[in-house]
């Protein structure tokens, strides 16, 4: 379903300028690896837990346009402006501080780059209420995810808002501005 998500979106992109590509929170690599291998893309699969990234190792083995590593994705060590496109798919919630990642992904991304963000978002009570109480995840509404991207020059091209029962998703695809 990632990969599925993935694809379409980026046949609504100019696939053809997208080159070097990251994939925060990776997880087991699937995503990184298909789009290693279906479209050549220079893909880095960061994620914090390294026990993921022995998984994504093993299953989908590096190769000369996939990589995988230990990131803070708070404290990213690579280039200011080195990628075309950075995905970020189900991790913002599992982080404590994900406005600094926001930043991290604005500088991290080529002018004109682009920004995959799919993640669960809360009614504004609610994260109001139980933020506090959550030390190493993080709960928000779509107003704040928004701000905090327009803060940073993006601008979206695309939203989607999915209601699976109590949870609720959204889909952002933006594009950094020429200016950055």
């Amino acid at each position: 379903r990632n990969i599925a998500r993935v694809h379409h979106r980026l046949h609504e992109l100019p696939s053809n300028d997208i080159r070097d590509v990251l994939e925060l929170g990776c997880g087991a690599g699937a995503v990184a690896a298909d789009l290693a291998a279906t479209y050549e893309m220079n893909v880095h699969g960061p994620d914090y837990d390294r026990k993921q990234i022995e998984i994504a190792r093993a299953a989908q083995p590096e190769s000369e346009h996939l990589h995988y590593r230990v990131e803070d994705a708070t404290r990213l060590t690579f280039q200011n402006a080195n990628f075309d496109l950075v995905i970020s798919q189900n991790v913002f919630h599992h982080l404590a501080d994900w406005k600094t990642v926001v930043q991290e992904v604005n500088r991290v991304l080529r002018p004109r780059g682009f920004f995959m963000w799919f993640d669960l978002v809360f009614p504004k009570s609610i994260a109001r209420l139980f933020q506090p109480l959550l030390k190493n995840h993080s709960l928000y509404c779509f107003a704040d995810v928004r701000s905090a991207f327009e803060r940073c020059g993006f601008r979206p091209l695309f939203h989607e808002k999915l209601v699976h029962g109590l949870f609720v998703h959204h889909h952002l695809v933006c594009q950094k501005s020429e200016e950055q």
